[in-house]
């Protein structure tokens, strides 16, 4: 590939990012005004095919999905070396973050930890010198869903599954980092183990040189902080590892928010020619830092992603006064004190799509943006509620559609334009009532706050004035595609 031209890379500082992701590690460099300059990528399955991957993960049986822990180690190190190819001056990088898959964990040997802290250009790659350095050498990703008897055992200590949404901010959830953790050291102890990280403490750690800390609003993924304290939960800490307590304190240190890990290892400052002040931020989650990426840096900020299932974004002045059995809650990730709050729908996209498909002539969707653009807001008082899998919030079994107008169950709406609008209205009433639920007064009274829609229905402007009418609120659509 030929170097770019140099005006490509303007004088100034610049900043290094990561996505250490389910299916690739994407490196992207920017200036102070977060203009994009550089990027690179490596895609697990083609680039690094030596691991045997398919999507980024292997598949077991039992609900058993993992990813090789050395692939991601392979896969930051070729990142850095394709943007090195391309003329970026790694020297003028003044810090670098970046995010990881939620959930997923490592496991580090003692002696991975001193192989970590003595990276050395001249002995090979980073792979090649923290070949030995897990205790495991696949690590669990947020698809494994194998934990199923620790969450009900987690929910029975607790006293319900509410009580450990009091505590944690989620009810026990599969996959959720600590029963992980609970399975391992059941299994294997912590006689061996030096570090225990999440993917994204990991990578910090893997450019610091050092095991660095998991970020506070990524550490509420796991079942095992208190959320409201921010520390781990001693009793929470006793379920995971009965008896070794204290050893386990000993290997997981206390999450921290939003702070600098230390400067960049020489093994990169000598190998690529980062600079050896270039400092090293907390890595978080995909999740978290998607929060920040999509701008939500206000309470009352809502971004709701429209896509094959719908996500919904929101900022927290507070934990909520009680516990919900839907959504999840955690620290916002720059925000002091403040929370942030994900909602998720099973039928999103593949619904409304259904829609379009039985009354509006299938692939073109002009007619279903027609037919909202014709009906009233409110659809004349008929209300529909549409299903292709089971819904997640609330937690509904998938049945046969239901429409009524006025109150009144009907089998079909006299207007079959009433349906097109029904399926929009249906999500965006949907989520404005969880989150009045979850928070009283953040929808309507927070003056000024955003919503954000995001994902392949955002782009219409008829679906877009629906949320605008429901939220009473101006809404902007943007692509939240690199959010993280």
């Amino acid at each position: 590939m030929a170097a770019p031209a140099a005006a490509q890379w303007p004088d100034g500082p610049l900043y290094l990012g990561f996505d250490l992701s389910t299916q690739s590690c994407k490196a992207l460099v920017v200036d102070a005004d977060l203009t994009p300059l550089g990027n690179s990528r490596v895609h697990f399955d083609t680039d690094l095919p030596h691991y045997g991957t398919v999507d980024g993960v292997h598949r077991a049986g039992e609900g058993h999905v993992t990813s090789p822990t050395l692939m991601w180690v392979e896969a930051v190190e070729l990142a850095v070396e394709r943007l090195k190819a391309q003329g970026c001056p790694l020297e003028r990088i003044c810090s670098i973050s970046g995010s990881g898959q939620q959930h997923g964990s490592v496991y580090w040997r003692k002696s991975g930890v001193e192989a970590l802290r003595g990276l050395d250009p001249s002995k090979g790659s980073a792979a090649a010198q923290l070949r030995e350095a897990f205790v495991v050498d696949a690590s669990p990703v947020w698809m494994d869903t194998s934990t199923t008897e620790s969450c009900r055992e987690l929910s029975a200590l607790a006293g319900g599954a509410l009580a450990v949404a009091e505590m944690t901010g989620s009810t026990a959830q599969e996959r959720f980092s600590g029963h992980f953790f609970r399975r391992f050291i059941a299994e294997r102890g912590l006689a061996d183990v030096g570090a225990l990280s999440l993917v994204s403490s990991f990578g910090a750690s893997l450019l610091a040189g050092d095991i660095a800390p998991i970020d506070v609003s990524d550490a509420a993924g796991m079942n095992l902080m208190d959320i409201r304290s921010r520390q781990w939960h001693e009793k929470l800490l006793a379920f995971v590892a009965p008896g070794q307590e204290d050893a386990l304190r000993g290997v997981l240190a206390q999450p921290q928010a939003a702070s600098a890990v230390g400067s960049v290892h020489s093994y990169w400052a000598n190998k690529y020619g980062f600079s050896p002040s270039c400092m090293v931020a907390l890595w978080s989650g995909d999740n978290p830092c998607a929060v920040v990426g999509s701008g939500l840096v206000a309470p009352g900020d809502i971004a709701i992603s429209l896509g094959t299932s719908d996500t919904v974004l929101s900022v927290l002045p507070k934990v909520p006064d009680e516990p919900l059995p839907f959504g999840h809650l955690f620290p916002h990730p720059v925000l002091q004190g403040c929370y942030w709050s994900m909602l998720c729908y099973a039928n999103g996209d593949v619904t409304r799509r259904k829609v379009r498909d039985a009354f509006f002539g299938g692939a073109d969707w002009g007619g279903f943006s027609a037919a909202i653009r014709e009906t009233p807001v409110g659809n004349g008082g008929a209300v529909g509620l549409f299903y292709t899998t089971d819904e997640i919030t609330p937690a509904v079994a998938c049945g046969p559609d239901y429409r009524s107008v006025q109150g009144r169950a009907v089998e079909a709406f006299e207007d079959p334009r009433q349906n097109a609008r029904a399926v929009v209205e249906m999500r965006a009433l949907s989520v404005r009532n969880h989150l009045e639920r979850l928070m009283p007064g953040l929808v309507a009274g927070v003056p000024g706050a955003q919503l954000l829609l995001a994902g392949g229905a955002s782009a219409n402007a008829d679906v877009a004035q629906v949320f605008a009418d429901v939220f009473q609120r101006p809404v902007r659509s943007t692509d939240a595609e690199c959010a993280a």
